[in-house]
């Protein structure tokens, strides 16, 4: 069924009311449920405890793109760095974690942007995006997970714009991540004298 919105129900939308929950999967990040809710109406979804990313530019205001092998997509792909939370990880701190992990750098400099459903049709996955500025290299720096091999590139915003272009860049949490660099710097632009 489908109707009219009205923009003056928009305080009335009330969210259905769940009845049962039944564990169908569970891993150690992620949980596959099927829930019912009244009126009959059934979902079958992956609870996930949420993630970060970061929007990471050097003191010479380079992007910092990651590439690593994704399963799913069956491929290496480039990315921004990011990274699932822990439990209870307050989400600057898994950020801030994140960077050094994926890049060997670290920011002084952090904003938080915004949060982000990546697939809401089947998955309760929320990502908050981040802006870190003038990140440079840390000596020493933490590890990842054993398992992870992960690259790491520098570009400005016209070879960002290129891989864009030729599609080199096929994450969606990415071409958001590049179009806000992009932007910011198109801004910077028009804004010298």
């Amino acid at each position: 069924m489908f109707f009219p919105y009205d923009k003056r129900q928009k305080e009335n939308l009330v969210l259905p009311q769940e009845i049962q929950e039944k564990l169908l999967i569970e891993t150690r990040i992620l949980r596959m449920v099927r829930k019912t809710y009244e009126g009959g109406m059934e979902r079958v979804y992956l609870e996930h405890p949420g993630a970060v990313t970061i929007v990471a530019t050097t003191t010479d205001n380079r992007l910092i793109l990651i590439k690593q092998f994704r399963a799913p997509a069956r491929e290496w792909l480039w990315e921004i760095p990011a990274g699932t939370l822990e439990p209870q990880e307050d989400i600057l701190k898994c950020a801030q974690r994140e960077l050094e992990e994926e890049t060997g750098f670290s920011s002084q400099e952090w904003h938080y942007l915004f949060p982000v459903f990546l697939a809401p049709g089947y998955s309760s996955e929320v990502i908050h995006f981040f802006r870190a500025r003038n990140a440079v290299p840390v000596e020493n720096a933490r590890e990842g997970d054993e398992d992870e091999v992960i690259y790491y590139l520098q570009v400005d915003r016209n070879e960002a714009l290129e891989m864009l272009r030729r599609g080199d860049i096929k994450d969606a949490k990415t071409r958001i991540g590049i179009h806000i660099f992009v932007e910011e710097q198109d801004a910077n632009f028009h804004r010298s004298p």
